[in-house]
């Protein structure tokens, strides 16, 4: 079992898993590009490290970071597609070189399903990609990348994250339409999320790929209608996407290779609910 854990990115999500971990008394070192981010993540109760994420070759100053040096390794950032960057295996790639120099044992990269984009029917993890499209591409090179650590390597491809704060309904109060009503969801709650990656942390694994979703598996006018009505909103507006990303409508991501792996339970497996009682 790891008893210390690197978090390459203390997000959202990176934030959870921190208060989790810390809570079953791990070793915990986080890190952020952002120097005015430091005092707010040293309040979890954590060191914290502040280095740049780079598409250049590590720094000398890089391998002296006490984020390396510990037995488990999360990455937790965002590709950065939305905003045009296209470097994100270029930095997976920085990554894994530190931790190859480092006394790190395993690695596990947070990914998105969004690799499954321009696929039908029920997905798993060794399903064939499309690679045309370059969001694809990008996410499916930066896996590459970090499956050639030496040691354990885990990608677990997470659905879309909602929790605390990431309420779907609360995308509803600006009034953008959405796209593609009769898309299928593929949503995971973030103790969940975080369920999972403590349960890969303490489970010794052989190298591999695993999904992370819920079994929410509905239409996303009627996931969206629902959150609407909770928040006492009027139904949203859907439009048809000529994005080719998002033509297909019963994409639906299969976990069960990790619910059986880990013998997890779902806290959030009925999202409609959780919806409801949010």
């Amino acid at each position: 079992m790891s008893t210390s854990v690197g978090i390459v990115g203390c997000g959202w999500l990176g934030k959870a898993l921190t208060k989790k971990l810390i809570s079953q008394q791990y070793s915990v070192i986080v890190s952020t590009q952002h120097q005015d981010k430091v005092e707010e993540l040293s309040k979890l109760g954590v060191q914290v490290e502040c280095f740049s994420l780079s598409d250049s070759s590590p720094s000398a100053n890089d391998f002296k970071l006490s984020l390396f040096k510990q037995s488990c390794v999360i990455i937790a950032i965002p590709p950065g597609i939305r905003q045009g960057r296209k470097d994100y295996a270029d930095k997976i790639k920085n990554l894994v070189e530190l931790a190859q120099a480092g006394d790190v044992k395993q690695l596990i990269m947070i990914s998105s399903t969004a690799v499954y984009n321009g696929l039908d029917g029920d997905i798993e993890e060794d399903i064939t990609l499309d690679l045309s499209s370059e969001k694809t591409a990008i996410i499916h090179q930066a896996e590459q990348e970090a499956l050639k650590f030496s040691g354990e390597t885990i990608i677990l491809r997470f659905s879309g994250l909602v929790g605390p704060d990431r309420h779907p309904g609360k995308f509803l109060k600006s009034g953008r339409s959405l796209s593609d009503p009769d898309a299928t969801t593929n949503l995971i709650h973030q103790q969940d999320a975080v369920g999972l990656l403590f349960g890969l942390i303490n489970k010794p694994a052989h190298s591999t790929i695993y999904n992370g979703s819920s079994q929410t598996h509905i239409a996303k006018r009627e996931y969206y209608e629902q959150a609407a009505r909770v928040l006492g909103l009027d139904k949203p507006e859907f439009t048809e996407s000529v994005n080719n990303d998002s033509l297909v409508a019963n994409k639906i991501i299969n976990s069960n290779k990790i619910r059986k792996f880990l013998s997890y339970t779902f806290a959030y497996d009925d999202l409609l609910s959780w919806l409801s009682d949010s």
